[in-house]
């Protein structure tokens, strides 16, 4: 079995280029999990937003004349039947519009921190693996 005996060299061979492939590959994860969590918490906002907007400000109970409890907006006519009140809702179907318009630039601009925020977040857990390399390149020399 023959020896071999390593000899150290006065040249040291340049470290290989780096690769940020698994930076990436954290970035898109946790970008992609930023993005889904801040899509959620605009989705939900936008749904409780609507449907303030489509109950509007008027009170929820109006006694009437002959005082049983009316469950209608204060301004609902009275139905000619003797039945619920019904109020057409005018305006406010149009009311939403605006409303959903005005969550596309909200989304555009998250998408862009939504990557900063996934590639910062990267850094921050591969920052131990570095670490660790440069420990063991250096335990090597």
């Amino acid at each position: 079995m023959p020896d071999r005996v390593r000899t150290r060299t006065t040249d040291a061979r340049p470290a290989p280029p780096r690769r940020p492939v698994t930076r990436l590959r954290l970035t898109c994860l946790y970008g992609g999990v930023f993005m889904l969590a801040g899509t959620v918490f605009l989705a939900v906002t936008l749904l409780l937003a609507e449907q303030a907007v489509s109950r509007g400000n008027g009170p929820l109970l109006e006694v009437g004349p002959e005082g049983p409890v009316v469950l209608a907006a204060a301004r609902c006519p009275a139905s000619a039947n003797g039945g619920p009140p019904s109020c057409e809702s005018s305006g406010r179907d149009r009311a939403h519009d605006p409303l959903f318009l005005s969550a596309l630039p909200v989304l555009a601009v998250l998408g862009p921190l939504s990557a900063g925020a996934g590639y910062l977040t990267a850094g921050y857990a591969l920052s131990p693996l570095r670490r660790m390399t440069r420990t063991a390149r250096a335990a090597c020399r």
